[in-house]
């Protein structure tokens, strides 16, 4: 008989387990039912941290890149230039001309990726209707997207790539008395007829120079095929730039890629006080949050000790205590992360919509960060409670001591 009855203990003990699972969590569900003001007021508390969170996290991929594309409005951050004392094939070699050959900037699109905005610029001196000005061999409707904050005023011209057309600086216009429309006579490095397409006003030295298409100014001054430089228009702040220079360098001999330090500096400056912004606010929030959770956490185990004596009382060990706890705790932290969630997804559009006249688009992948927080403050807000709640003494709980 004895040998029977021994299989059968073992199986006893596999069933105890599901048992004392179910007894948690009816513990757990008759404590939310008791306690529901204080269990929202505790869910209230996580929802705002992991509404920051979400919010904080939304907006550091978002203002950054809306804030990338709104410095691209300075000019390009990043100039490919021939090396001192280089005479490369990059350069084009000896008798091809100063300057870099042209298809340069093809290889520099091939590296970085097409997103970037690549212009190839050519300079020359010369005269509009007698007046001295720069020539500025490039494409005008590329540089627009270099210095989106240009305003002109043209024709048709320029949208349709028409060759035997010129941009004058608002200066240069004024100067030369010329105007959309009218015919601007070059009179150096060759003579030449263009018809003005437009004015563009800068605030800057453009005011004073001439734009006209790059293939243009190659025949003029005999440099087909060439350039002065290239400007470059690259997205992601200045560690961004500084990785694509140092890729272009190396696969481009003969080439230099200069950061334009003001840009980039200035865009990663602005974008490194947003973060340092962004994390001192949510430290204060989650330090604020933690802290109002550990005292209705706190509460809520005072209200219960008596609870906790008598499931002591009746066999509950620390094991079952710990178990409904974390219960509680890991029900607050998946629900507050959810509403704080979709909480900090309408937030972070209502800021977008203040900023920039856009809303920034919430992103899915923010979701395992907030989710992850929300647990992690909601295990740290627990331990001084259940420190307490595991040392109640069942007999001095039942007295009311």
């Amino acid at each position: 008989m004895a040998s029977r009855g021994s299989p059968g203990r073992p199986r006893a003990g596999l069933h105890a387990e599901p048992a004392r699972w179910v007894t948690s969590a009816r513990f757990l569900l008759r404590s939310l039912n008791l306690r529901g003001p204080a269990f929202l007021l505790a869910l209230l508390s996580i929802t705002v941290g992991a509404t920051v969170i979400a919010t904080v996290l939304n907006l550091k991929a978002g203002l950054r890149e809306k804030m990338s594309r709104e410095l691209r409005s300075y000019g390009p951050n990043l100039l490919i230039l021939p090396a001192a004392g280089s005479a490369s094939l990059a350069a084009g070699g000896p008798g091809r001309g100063a300057g870099l050959d042209e298809a340069v900037a093809g290889r520099v699109i091939g590296l970085l990726g097409d997103d970037v905005v690549v212009a190839p610029v050519l300079l020359a001196a010369g005269s509009v209707a007698d007046q001295a000005a720069t020539l500025v061999g490039a494409d005008f409707a590329r540089l627009r997207r270099l210095y989106p904050a240009w305003r002109t005023e043209e024709t048709g011209a320029v949208a349709s790539g028409e060759t035997r057309s010129c941009v004058l600086g608002v200066s240069l216009a004024a100067r030369a008395d010329l105007k959309p429309g009218d015919v601007a006579r070059l009179g150096a490095p060759a003579e030449a007829a263009l018809r003005v397409a437009g004015v563009v006003s800068t605030g800057e030295a453009e005011d004073e120079q001439i734009f006209v298409p790059l293939p243009v100014l190659q025949e003029l001054t005999g440099q087909e095929g060439r350039m002065s430089f290239a400007a470059v228009s690259v997205e992601g702040g200045p560690r961004a730039v500084e990785r694509a220079a140092a890729r272009i360098a190396a696969a481009l001999p003969g080439v230099e890629a200069r950061p334009v330090r003001a840009i980039a500096r200035t865009e990663g400056a602005l974008l490194g006080r947003l973060d340092r912004m962004m994390l001192l606010l949510t430290l204060v929030v989650l330090v604020l949050s933690g802290l109002c959770l550990v005292t209705m956490l706190m509460s809520m185990v005072v209200e219960r000790e008596s609870e906790i004596g008598l499931a002591r009382a009746i066999g509950a060990g620390d094991g079952e205590i710990f178990k409904m706890f974390l219960g509680e705790v890991g029900l607050l932290g998946l629900i507050g992360a959810l509403a704080g969630t979709a909480l900090g997804a309408i937030l972070v559009r209502v800021i977008g919509s203040g900023l920039f006249g856009a809303a920034i688009e919430p992103r899915l992948s923010v979701v395992p960060a907030v989710l992850l927080a929300s647990l992690l403050i909601c295990f740290a807000a627990v331990l001084l409670p259940l420190r307490h709640a595991l040392s109640i003494q069942p007999a001095a709980a039942l007295r009311g001591d």
